[in-house]
């Protein structure tokens, strides 16, 4: 069962660039280091830019959803019925269980579970310091 949208995630060959401009020029702030991958914690989403992974051959897709689920390899066993074809097959990472299929577009679509994710709440979105300076003395003054 799909309990949530863990992240929305750029997979990327230009991952520094890209961390760059939503950090500085976006101005989300520090993202959350992971191997391989940079989180931007916005709201309740996470915004993630990962780099190529040697597993997942050919283009890089527009987007790739990351979802939170019960149980990957019982989710994995039932797609596979209905005739997925997985790129990544389940496997430890980070505390995790994940795999990795593609859309019908070729889009990645990776399923993570673990118990570490049932607590992992996201926080608000880093703001610019000026953003945030103004927001508290609009407070004060209300």
């Amino acid at each position: 069962m799909i309990a949530a949208i863990g992240a929305v995630v750029h997979a990327t060959h230009q991952r520094t660039e890209l961390v760059r401009f939503y950090r500085e020029k976006l101005g989300l702030g520090d993202p959350d280091h992971t191997k391989g991958e940079d989180f931007f914690r916005i709201g309740e989403l996470r915004l993630g830019i990962e780099g190529a992974d040697p597993r997942l051959r050919g283009p890089m897709p527009r987007i790739s959803l990351s979802f939170v689920v019960d149980d990957v390899d019982r989710q994995v066993s039932h797609m596979k019925s209905l005739g997925v074809a997985f790129d990544v097959e389940p496997h430890a990472a980070g505390g995790a269980r994940v795999a990795v299929c593609r859309d019908p577009d070729g889009n990645f679509v990776t399923l993570v579970s673990g118990p570490r994710l049932a607590s992992d709440r996201p926080a608000p979105a880093h703001a610019p310091k000026k953003a945030a300076k103004a927001k508290a003395r609009a407070r004060k003054k209300g």
